[in-house]
């Protein structure tokens, strides 16, 4: 994925009553993977400050335009920090999580069928995938696609990349309607390696 450019950064329409009144369903309904962006317009600041987030043992650096909250998540028995925005009703979801990993050259083989399993978990049905390599980062592969919630269309972003020592898991979704907003732009293209 290429740098963000303003082009990228859209104005979102003024959200009406009807819209802020189903917030709480489509968080519901989409558990982790889905939140709701009502940023008026007019009223919307510049680009946010940013958060930087870095994980034990990992090379990567992360950067949230929102403010953030951390877990434990348990992947193949083995614990790892997960970090996601908090909701606030004006941002969309965005969780990072960062894997020490041995076998580097096996997950960069088999980085189609990783970006699969995750659209899946995402309940995001026949995702449309892409692959290529970075040479400041490592193998990218990415995912996206379209989930309901609460009604609406919600569009799931997935973004693995597999670097020298470690695989870093980034996750944004947000109403179709709106994506990619600014802050899903910072989020997933600010990685840099430490």
């Amino acid at each position: 994925m290429k740098p963000a450019r303003a082009g990228w950064l859209h104005v979102r329409p003024h959200m009406d009553i009807r819209q802020s009144s189903i917030v709480s369903a489509i968080v519901a309904v989409s558990f982790f993977t889905a939140t709701m962006h009502g940023a008026h317009a007019q009223n919307r600041p510049a680009v946010p400050k940013t958060e930087e987030v870095t994980f034990p043992g990992c090379e990567f650096v992360v950067r949230f335009p929102t403010k953030t909250q951390r877990k434990i998540a348990v992947v193949g028995g083995v614990e790892s920090l997960m970090v996601q925005s908090v909701y606030d009703e004006n941002s969309p979801f965005l969780r990072a999580e960062c894997l020490p990993l041995d076998n580097l050259a096996e997950t960069r083989r088999n980085l189609r069928s990783v970006l699969e399993n995750q659209a899946q978990q995402s309940g995001v049905p026949n995702p449309q995938l892409t692959l290529q390599e970075d040479s400041r980062l490592g193998a990218i592969g990415t995912f996206s696609g379209i989930r309901k919630g609460g009604g609406f269309d919600i569009r799931v972003y997935g973004k693995t990349i597999v670097g020298q020592r470690s695989v870093l898991l980034l996750l944004t979704s947000e109403l179709a309607s709106v994506f990619p907003s600014d802050k899903a732009v910072i989020f997933l293209n600010t990685i840099e390696r430490q």
